[in-house]
């Protein structure tokens, strides 16, 4: 009888090899579940943040279009460092011999990834790249001008804009996807339909 009771009680004061292993096991997997856990939370706050930047970017540079005037008053405009009109700033030329790695013009034959009749900008806004795209239109609700409409056009050298309207597209690359917004500006005032009389 006091052998029985010896193991009875060696038994029951702890562990066997068997549940210690067990219980590590489990231990270390629910470790491992919530480093994963963190780690992926931390990666999609991270690519939440930069597409929150591309917006941010795409909606500073938009409203500053949005703020200046259309054209400059007199044609052929001064060249200057910062344009002090939305025609300067997103489609001042349309000649392939000014252009340059942050602003060209895509004339016929140019690269294909860019549409012919467009003027591409990159602009830096807060350490993001931001693309513009512009295209001259016939008018606010018009067709986007031909190559063969704008090419050669300058504003440093020609006494008028080819059209009335530009249509622009600001975007910027995020995590999520591309960041875009699309404005119509137009040099003529809106059309306001007359009263109707009682």
């Amino acid at each position: 009888m006091i052998k029985a009771a010896g193991l009875a009680r060696r038994g029951a004061s702890g562990f066997s090899l068997l549940e210690a292993v067990i219980s590590a096991g489990l231990v270390l997997a629910t470790v491992t579940a919530v480093s994963l856990s963190v780690g992926a939370a931390a990666r999609a706050s991270a690519r939440l943040e930069r597409t929150m930047e591309a917006d941010r970017a795409v909606r500073s540079v938009a409203e500053c279009l949005r703020s200046l005037p259309f054209c400059a008053p007199v044609l052929p405009s001064a060249a200057g460092d910062q344009p002090a009109d939305l025609v300067a700033a997103v489609f001042p030329h349309a000649v392939a011999w000014k252009n340059t790695a942050a602003a060209r013009y895509a004339g016929a034959g140019a690269d294909p990834a860019d549409e012919p009749g467009s003027f591409i900008s990159v602009w830096d806004e807060a350490g993001t790249e931001v693309r513009c795209t512009a295209w001259f239109l016939c008018g606010p609700d018009g067709p986007r001008l031909l190559p063969d409409d704008v090419t050669g056009w300058d504003a440093e050298g020609s006494a008028a804009i080819p059209g009335p309207a530009l249509e622009v597209v600001v975007s910027a690359v995020a995590p999520a996807g591309a960041r875009s917004v699309r404005l119509v500006l137009s040099a003529l005032p809106p059309a306001i339909a007359p009263e109707s009389a009682p």
